[in-house]
């Protein structure tokens, strides 16, 4: 009679199949499981275990007779290659009452020699040390080595899941086949081996409780929280409706009772984190509040997740909590090593709250009627007019052979006053209006959802894409005659050209998009007006979370000052402090980028549309009449063109892409936008262009009232 648990394996197949090689290693890897003895040999042998039964195998002898899985009124048998081997370990254990009960009571001493607390309270769930402390200790968990810990249940799993390929190809199998192995592999429920792994996940429940508590009271979430005496908070009470909970289910005394008020408290602490994000518009955001929103947030879903395996009656509904449970602390530990991962959902959060302040100055750059595209015109008119002394000046500089930074300075200087100028006297500036309209349509879309609301949305589009041509040849057009009536004056009263014969010709030559770099340039510059407009939500993020506009409001000059004057300049600064963040940082990035460049070594420069247009205007009219014609200056035009379309799209796509990820509008829902805007473009091409006698603003979701035009005292830079 064979006693090895590699002999009982091969007596249950032909003696043609004994001698076949996948036979006997799984009866080897098998054996070597099922009789070692400390507990390390013993997880190394289940792992090995696992890693030869995941193979594809086409040689192995077929399942033994029986290993059919019923599916309601079906029998199906898998013959997948892929799933070969674990369907003739299933085979064993289905054939043999020994097998399967060593292979039980070797499952058995791992739960019982292992802890699986932090498999159940930490695995999926970021510390609550902060976000770049977390992400360090992840980066470094990549670089430097890990000891085993044998005593970790968490670190098993991780070593039979090492990758998202693998849980997703065992959990993607096909739904009888998988309860069928969990049926076999797994010890009874009703077995003493699942004793140590439910004390584990009530002391894991208890543990997040605390957590959860400890993050939800703490003074950056408790002051965007509703204001109540300590012991009333929900995430107060948190932990002691988890204790309770504990305590009816070890005695099983009370639990129908303690599972109603658990599950209430649990509501309130939804309550109360859906108030703390509602109050983040008007105390600001930083990482660390929206990692302890994240940390608070999947903390409380796995509370869920425990306790519906915990209360769930014995038999499919218990196993089909408890597979979900393993599903997601699997998935969690693998996500555990994700530095990118434990990134992504707190800078989501941070980017939508940003997007949602550069939006609501992109609405202000929205015009509804014919009145205020016709205010449009003018705001672009004033704004190129300013920009031929800023393109002037910016010649001076350049030319004036400074030192690199302090001729970077100087340019960056130059820009940034014109913006802030701009911005204070409400003039517009064509590219750095994609940006900005670029979120303000994102939360469009994300509330315009559905055939019912395109209409709605295409008015938006089509309002939005007329009011930026409108700028832009607004400025444009101001640029050109602004740069001809400037060499006009200069002449007269100065007696020469603005600019050299010399510098006119390498100003218009700078411009040609085949002979130079303008094509790339203006790429770059798209980049950098789009991360202006980040830097702007970001720079009023910052100051409503530091409350600089109460500062003022109630600065101790308030008592040399009238508290109205304070109050105006606290409004003020709250109105504009995006657009002069953003304004300054936008006029620093172009006049550094160059000098950054040479300092390096790199091609770098800036191609923007309206300075390139107002130093191209300066140069052919300091040239003369003659220039007119020549090709070096049709070229020149040609690179102002591609400096248009390149500035713009390039800005408004990024704007465009970072809002829609962050509102968690799905690519197949950009697609689908993106098709019937085209189509809706084809039918009524007019509407991009012309503004019809009446347009009324449509309602949005985003904001009841009509947004300000840009003939409202609101910025319209």
């Amino acid at each position: 009679m064979p006693d090895s648990t590699s002999e009982i394996i091969l007596s249950l197949f032909p003696t043609s199949d004994r001698d076949n090689g996948s036979l006997r290693e799984l009866a080897f890897r098998a054996d070597r499981f099922t009789s070692a003895e400390p507990l390390s040999l013993r997880l190394d042998a289940l792992v090995a275990l696992f890693k030869f039964l995941r193979k594809s195998d086409r040689v192995i002898p077929e399942p033994l007779p029986g290993n059919e899985v019923s599916t309601g009124k079906t029998v199906t048998r898998f013959t997948d290659p892929n799933l070969k081997r674990e369907l003739v370990w299933v085979s064993i254990l289905e054939s043999s009452a020994t097998i399967r009960d060593r292979y039980h009571a070797g499952i058995a001493i791992i739960l019982k020699e292992t802890n699986g607390v932090s498999l159940f309270a930490q695995s999926g769930l970021p510390t609550d040390r902060g976000l770049f402390t977390e992400m360090t200790d992840r980066f470094f968990g990549h670089v430097l080595p890990a000891p085993r810990e044998d005593k970790d249940l968490a670190k098993l799993l991780l070593r039979l899941f090492p990758s998202e390929k693998e849980v997703d190809r065992f959990f993607s199998l096909p739904s009888s086949l998988l309860d069928h192995i969990a049926h076999l592999t797994a010890p009874p429920e009703d077995s003493d081996a699942w004793h140590p792994v439910v004390e584990c996940m009530l002391g894991a429940f208890c543990l997040i409780g605390a957590r959860v508590q400890g993050l939800g009271l703490s003074e950056n979430l408790r002051v965007r929280s509703e204001q109540a005496p300590i012991q009333h908070l929900a995430f107060y009470r948190l932990p002691r409706a988890a204790d309770s909970l504990v305590l009816a289910i070890r005695t099983r005394d009370g639990v129908p009772e303690a599972v109603q008020t658990w599950h209430s408290t649990l509501g309130d602490c939804h309550r109360e984190l859906r108030t703390i994000v509602a109050h983040l518009d008007s105390r600001g955001v930083n990482l660390d509040v929206v990692y302890a929103l994240d940390v608070i947030h999947r903390s409380l879903i796995r509370m869920e997740a425990i306790i519906s395996v915990l209360i769930a009656p014995a038999g499919p509904p218990r196993y089909a909590a408890g597979k979900s449970l393993l599903r997601e602390v699997v998935r969690g530990r693998i996500a555990d090593r994700s530095v990118r991962g434990v990134a992504s959902n707190s800078f989501r959060l941070l980017a939508r709250k940003i997007v949602e302040w550069a939006g609501k100055t992109g609405e202000h750059y929205i015009t509804n009627n014919r009145a205020e595209y016709l205010q449009m015109w003018r705001s672009a008119l004033g704004g190129g007019l300013l920009t031929v002394g800023t393109a002037a000046i910016k010649l001076i500089a350049t030319h004036g052979h400074l030192p690199l930074f302090f001729e970077g300075f100087l340019v960056g200087l130059d820009y940034a006053v014109s913006f802030v100028l701009m911005q204070n006297y409400h003039l517009a500036l064509a590219t750095k209006q994609p940006s900005m309209t670029g979120a303000a349509l994102a939360r469009i879309i994300q509330n315009c959802r559905g055939a019912a609301r395109n209409d709605e949305l295409f008015k938006y589009v089509s309002r939005i894409f007329r009011s930026q041509l409108a700028a832009a040849l607004g400025n444009i057009v101001a640029v050109c005659a602004g740069s001809l009536v400037l060499m006009m004056l200069w002449h007269r009263f100065i007696g020469h050209s603005f600019l050299s014969d010399e510098t006119s010709w390498y100003t218009i030559t700078s411009l040609n998009p085949l002979h130079s770099g303008t094509v790339f340039y203006a790429t770059l510059t798209g980049i950098i007006l789009w991360l202006s407009s980040i830097a702007g939500g970001w720079i009023e993020n910052w100051a409503v979370y530091h409350r600089l506009p109460e500062a003022i409001a109630e600065h101790r000059l308030g008592e040399k000052l009238e508290p109205e004057t304070l109050a105006r300049i606290s409004n003020t600064f709250s109105r504009n402090i995006a657009g002069w963040g953003g304004s300054i940082v936008l006029g620093f990035m172009l006049g550094m980028t160059p000098v950054f460049g040479k300092f390096f070594g790199l091609p770098l420069d800036v191609r923007h549309v309206t300075l390139s247009t107002g130093m191209f205007a300066l140069g052919a009219a300091s040239l003369g009449v003659g220039v007119i014609g020549k090709g070096a200056l049709i070229m020149a035009a040609l690179g102002i063109a591609c400096t248009f379309v390149l500035n713009l799209t390039t800005s408004f796509y990024l704007a465009l892409r970072l809002a829609l990820r962050a509102q968690d509008v799905s690519g197949r829902d950009h697609r689908h936008l993106v098709r019937a805007l085209w189509l809706h473009f084809l039918q009524s091409p007019r509407d991009f262009f012309i503004p019809p006698p009446e347009d009324a603003a449509p309602t949005s979701p985003t904001n009841p009232t009509r947004p300000s035009s840009p003939t409202t005292p609101e910025p319209a830079v």
